[in-house]
C-alpha cells in the first residue's frame, strides 16, 4: 500500500473477451477504490482486446459491473483498446492527464 503515497490515478485493465471474470474484475477495482488514499482520484479503466470479434464494448462492461452507481465520488472512463495494436492506448493516457486539471502555479 505504499505506493498509493503518490496517487495521480487510478489505471486498470479488463479482457473484454473474457466475460465470465467480469464479476470478479469489478469487486477487485470496487475493492481497490474503497481505500481512502485514492478517494477521488480519476479511473481510467482499459477495455482491452477489441480488436477480437467476441470482446464486450466498453459500454456493456460498463453496464454489467454497474460503473455509474458504483463509482460517484471521481471522474472514471472505460477506454477501448488492444494491446496488441496498441489502438486507444495513447486516448486512455491523454484522458488521464486531461482530467488531472491544469497545474496550479507556486
Amino acid at each position: 500500500k505504499q505506493w498509493y503515497q503518490r496517487r495521480v490515478a487510478i489505471t486498470a485493465g479488463i479482457d473484454s473477451s473474457d466475460k465470465k471474470r467480469f464479476d470478479e474484475t469489478g469487486e477487485e477495482l470496487l475493492e481497490l477504490l474503497e481505500e481512502e488514499k485514492l478517494s477521488k482520484v480519476p479511473v481510467l479503466i482499459y477495455a482491452n482486446k477489441q480488436d477480437l470479434f467476441k470482446s464486450a464494448k466498453p459500454s456493456e462492461i460498463a453496464n454489467d459491473l454497474q460503473l455509474s452507481s458504483a463509482i460517484r465520488d471521481r471522474q472514471w472512463q472505460i477506454q477501448a483498446c488492444s494491446a496488441l495494436t496498441k489502438e486507444g492506448i495513447k486516448d486512455g493516457m491523454e484522458w488521464v492527464y486531461n482530467s488531472l486539471g491544469t497545474p496550479k502555479k507556486k
